[in-house]
């Protein structure tokens, strides 16, 4: 049995794989729903909206290419089970160190290796190029905004400077005659990459057929919003400006910033149609229909599909993801109900520095639901340190010591000035911690923030995110802290050396006193 579609004809066994499929994907929905759910919360934001159109264009483009699936057979990839199983541990993985990102891109790419898995690798090579579409619906890119704010800032003052306009850069924060500037989050242009790199990842593929191209298109569609989003901040600077802050304030900046970026993304596209290469070049051309051998499909073949390969693939494939959210639910999280008692204690400070009851500098970082923090003031001279720590029970799911949402200090209070990243020595321990320098207009401060995880302390997220993954998996019961340390930055009173001194002057070693009542 055939069913024609147009001059297209498809066997009933193409059906019957899509179905099974079908079937498979709804299973990956149902187990992994609450990271479903987490995608389709970051597509409603502004930042990642474009994700709605993502799966309606595979759609599309699998469509296209149906002629190219015509005389093909769906025949099981087996060889896509292994790669279902590193997804599904790599979704463990992120749920156990609760990484939204790593967990949202298992569960897309596992939707993608079960097509494979179906389809065959034949089959998947023909839909490709929307199979490999479909990533883009993962809502990625927050890592990079902090790099894309401090690169769109330091351009624009570079730019501003080279005209002669009076400038100060400090932190994201840019300063001209007119009034200031704060390059904040929703200025770092992620907007703008994100889609952009769909868009070219889209054209590049439909327009090009070399591979070098397609990689070099696909690169410039990442670099030109970066630097057009830099030259956007320098021009809504410099308009208003000129115009006395008449023009390119408020509401306008924005319109002004999504006018331009239309304008760019016009001009990279009709660069690279330039280089388009002739369809002849880039399709090989179809194969008539009548010089394709058509394949009967008799009653014993549709016997056969029934309880073939295909359906084997799938009822493995189902059993190997469903192994994930399983073991995360029923054995992981049932083992880590209970938060085991802990009492958390100020660093006991040796002289010069002693404890005090003065009051706060008016700084604490905001944490997202820790189990407990601390602060402790302490005095040496005139000088005042004021000591944080944000405590993380172990086995809790999901631990947000290392986030997006967290903040070293209240942005409505303070902006940051500058950054660096300084080697201390704690207890004959040597690491790196993250300096910060922030400012309000009461005052200035130094902070020193670091991880302690797995009784190790590093100030990497990404080396505290490993950390945290090892020591949930090996059931450490020592738990994760922030901590961070701040004095206020004075002329006469060099505060990095006071930090430096501090941390030479505490123990942190009973700081986290387990099994306290």
């Amino acid at each position: 049995m055939v069913i024609r579609s147009g001059t297209i004809n498809y066997s009933s066994s193409w059906v019957r794989s899509w179905i099974v499929l079908c079937c498979g994907w709804l299973l990956v929905f149902f187990l992994y729903w609450p990271t479903a759910t987490a995608i389709l919360a970051q597509w409603r934001t502004k930042t990642f909206s474009h994700g709605f159109l993502i799966f309606p264009i595979c759609v599309y483009l699998v469509w296209q290419r149906r002629d190219r699936l015509r005389p093909l057979k769906p025949k099981p990839a087996f060889w896509a089970l292994p790669v279902l199983i590193l997804l599904a541990f790599g979704w463990l993985l992120g749920h156990v160190a609760a990484i939204g990102v790593v967990q949202q891109f298992c569960f897309v790419a596992m939707i993608v290796v079960m097509a494979w898995g179906v389809s065959g690798t034949t089959g998947t090579l023909a839909m490709l190029m929307p199979l490999t579409f479909a990533l883009f619906a993962v809502p990625f890119g927050e890592a990079f905004v902090p790099k894309l704010q401090d690169f769109s800032a330091w351009s624009a003052v570079k730019m501003l400077d080279f005209l002669g306009v009076p400038v100060l850069l400090e932190g994201r924060f840019i300063t001209v005659p007119s009034g200031k500037w704060e390059v904040a989050e929703a200025c770092s242009g992620i907007r703008y990459v994100t889609a952009s790199l769909a868009v070219g990842f889209l054209f590049a593929g439909l327009v090009y057929k070399s591979w070098t191209r397609r990689v070099a298109f696909f690169i410039a569609s990442a670099v030109v919003p970066v630097l057009a989003n830099a030259v956007r901040v320098f021009g809504i600077i410099l308009l208003a400006y000129l115009s006395g802050n008449r023009i390119a304030v408020g509401v306008d900046h924005i319109l002004y910033g999504w006018l331009f970026f239309t304008i760019v993304m016009a001009l990279l596209l009709l660069v690279g149609d330039r280089w388009r290469e002739k369809p002849d070049q880039r399709l090989e051309p179809a194969t008539p229909l009548a010089a394709v051998p058509q394949e009967r499909e008799t009653a014993m073949d549709g016997l056969h599909f029934s309880g073939g390969p295909i359906v084997l693939f799938a009822c493995i494939a189902c059993l190997i993801v469903g192994l994930a959210p399983i073991s995360a639910k029923f054995v992981w999280e049932a083992g880590s109900r209970n938060t085991p008692p802990f009492q958390l204690l100020a660093p006991q400070a040796s002289q010069p520095f002693r404890t005090t009851s003065a009051e706060s500098l008016g700084w604490k970082p905001r944490f997202s639901a820790p189990n407990a923090e601390l602060t402790q003031f302490y005095q040496t001279g005139v000088q005042p340190v004021e000591f944080y720590m944000a405590y993380y029970a172990p086995e809790q799911p999901d631990v947000k010591l290392v986030s997006s949402t967290n903040s070293l200090f209240d942005r409505s209070l303070w902006w940051r000035t500058k950054e660096d990243e300084v080697s201390v020595t704690v207890e004959g321990r040597r690491f790196q911690v993250h300096e910060t320098f922030i400012r309000s207009p009461l005052r200035s401060l130094v902070v020193w923030n670091w991880y302690w995880v797995d009784g190790k302390y590093t100030n990497s997220d990404v080396l505290a995110k490993l950390l945290l993954v090892k020591a949930r998996l090996l059931r450490d019961r020592r738990g994760a802290a922030i901590l961070a340390i701040a004095t206020p930055d004075q002329p006469d009173v060099p505060a990095v050396e006071v930090l430096r001194e501090f941390l030479e002057h505490i123990s942190l070693q009973e700081t986290v006193r387990l099994g306290a009542g």
